[in-house]
């Protein structure tokens, strides 16, 4: 955590020398890589079996401190790989990359919500033709940007459940979205 000003920099370098990429359908797509942190690992599982079902082959990347919250195997779901960090530099170590690299898919779809260098490094990097994700720097990778809506907080009285300080603004939602405007969008594609 040191010198994250230097993996920031490079994920700004990445960036740049990204070329413009382009559309890739669900039917013309054969590997997905999808982005999660260990949070939220919970809710997505029924997505996976969406992502899967669909005919794609899925690599799990999840960012996650304890081992408990990645589950041992998705069915359709291989590889899974736990982010590995070098906590110096704050990003994935280079054992982690290279195994990264020989897992990388056709597209990339990010579903973590909060900020993570990290992932933000992952995503610079991928070799993905089309990367799907919620925008969260002024440098946006993403070529389809899904939109949240902003935590809504407000006071809870005690006429409310306590749930309701939850927000819309979760992957499980995210993947869902995400999935949905692809789909839509590859057939409006094909449709015309």
């Amino acid at each position: 955590m040191l010198f994250s000003f230097v993996t920031k920099w490079a994920v700004k370098r990445l960036l740049k020398k990204r070329t413009g990429g382009g559309f890739r359908s669900v039917e013309e797509t054969q590997r997905v890589v999808l982005l999660a942190q260990g949070k939220d690992m919970g809710g997505i599982v029924a997505g996976i079996q969406e992502l899967v079902e669909c005919g794609l082959k899925v690599t799990l990347v999840v960012e996650s401190r304890h081992k408990h919250n990645i589950p041992v195997a998705i069915p359709g779901c291989y590889p899974i790989l736990r982010v590995r960090k070098d906590w110096l530099l704050n990003r994935p170590t280079n054992e982690f990359l290279q195994s990264f690299d020989n897992n990388d898919g056709d597209v990339l779809l990010d579903i973590s919500t909060d900020r993570s260098l990290s992932l933000a490094y992952l995503v610079a990097r991928s070799r993905a033709e089309f990367k799907i994700g919620v925008p969260k720097d002024e440098d946006n990778p993403f070529d389809l940007q899904i939109l949240m809506p902003k935590p809504v907080s407000h006071e809870v009285t005690d006429d409310e459940p306590s749930d309701a300080k939850k927000s819309d603004r979760n992957s499980v939602n995210l993947l869902h979205d995400a999935l949905f405007y692809w789909k839509k969008i590859g057939a409006k594609e094909n449709n015309l």
